[in-house]
């Protein structure tokens, strides 16, 4: 087992006991609301164009762990430093609302890194500070990688902290679960364990910037999707699929063979990813950042590290009212900087800003970030495209 410093349970009952006294509650509004928004199982009907395999058929009862505790892996974790409980109430309180549970992986102080325990020195920042903010990040991604391996979960989920999701989050996952399933090759005689498919080795749900592999035609594309923001809502630090290019309107969400991408809002591993991420990471002739050293594992040939990205992306990173200097831990602000409203990039229903309202138990309907948007309506529409038959 891991050490208890590294690994702590997240005990939501002690963060806000109001949470469970208002939670039954919440299950029946917040369900019904999520219910009445997206049916599934109404969109499924495998929609192909002439490139898709025709057999391509989803089984419902594969999907539905994704709608559990865990969402449908082994066990979720968030990554929290010790002195931050106030970003751990919030985590608790949208986690819960939203129906999952978390354990803790301790953030890690870069500082207390010593250089003969990492791969490589060439690299490293020449600044101290700036040498501690990525050694810390790099080590506490390594440690969850650890705790699957050392615990042989099949896989995990680990978010950012301050990491925020659309309130229909569980709904999003089940269609990326259908776009999981495809894009790794699952076909419809086979019953994968996990409701993502059994051939991956990561999921990247969160990030700020993600690539499609470029010989994979494989796509599973989700339009009329009102969980998607407009073009010029959406905020990302790198390469991103050019929707134009692929041929596909605003509201449309694509699941793909990810070639790389750049953040680590939320990712999962499977086993198998966990010990190639361990592995791979030892052996590096040169330190880099973990989302990075992760990118080029996702883009190399020699590594067959299998990943599954998503765009516009799932999970972001959420920036709270009030003082900019309680952000991140690797940033440096003014005191005097502040922030009138929270928000967070490429989320349209967010958690983090419904939170109030849900804790009201306000029948009235989600908020939108962005209300003066075009509302779109309907069901979304999932079409697997380019299916490649192994």
């Amino acid at each position: 087992m891991p050490p208890p410093s590294m690994y702590r349970s997240l005990r939501l009952v002690t963060v806000s006991l109001i949470v469970f006294c208002v939670f039954s509650a919440l299950t029946i509004v917040y369900g019904n609301h999520q219910n009445g928004f997206r049916n599934l199982f109404y969109h499924t009907g495998n929609t192909t164009n002439q490139d898709a395999a025709k057999d391509f058929k989803v089984k419902p009862e594969s999907l539905k762990d994704v709608t559990n505790s865990t969402l449908g892996f082994e066990k979720v974790f968030v990554i929290n430093l010790p002195e931050r409980t106030d970003k751990l109430d919030q985590f608790a309180i949208v986690s819960s609302l939203t129906g999952f549970k978390a354990d803790v992986i301790e953030g890690v102080k870069g500082s207390e890194v010593k250089n003969k325990s990492l791969p490589a020195l060439e690299g490293l920042p020449i600044k101290e500070s700036s040498r501690n903010n990525i050694v810390g990040c790099w080590r506490a991604h390594l440690n969850f990688a650890q705790t699957i391996v050392t615990n042989r979960l099949s896989s995990a989920l680990v978010l950012e902290d301050d990491a925020d999701w659309d309130t229909h989050l569980k709904d999003q996952l089940q269609e990326f679960a259908y776009g999981s399933q495809f894009v790794t090759g699952v076909t419809s005689r086979q019953e994968p364990h996990s409701p993502y498919g059994d051939d991956w080795d990561l999921l990247w749900l969160g990030h700020c910037s993600c690539r499609i592999k470029p010989d994979d035609p494989r796509r599973l594309v989700i339009e009329n999707d009102a969980t998607v923001p407009a073009a010029k809502r959406r905020a990302n630090f790198g390469a991103i699929p050019n929707m134009n290019e692929e041929g596909y309107d605003n509201h449309t969400r694509v699941v793909f063979q990810a070639n790389g991408g750049v953040c680590l809002y939320a990712y999962a591993l499977s086993y198998r990813g966990a010990l190639r991420v361990l592995r791979a990471q030892a052996l590096r002739k040169t330190f880099t950042p973990i989302d990075i050293g992760i990118s080029q594992m996702c883009g190399s040939e020699e590594t067959e590290f299998k990943c599954v990205g998503v765009f516009p992306q799932i999970i972001d990173s959420h920036k709270a009212a009030g003082r900019l200097s309680r952000d991140s831990d690797i940033g440096s602000y003014s005191p005097q900087e502040y922030r009138e409203r929270g928000y967070t990039f490429n989320i349209v229903h967010s958690m983090r800003l419904n939170m109030d309202r849900l804790l009201a138990n306000n029948e009235a309907p989600i908020e939108r970030q962005w209300p003066e948007d075009p509302l779109v309506v309907g069901q979304p529409r999932l079409r697997p495209l380019g299916r490649v038959v192994n």
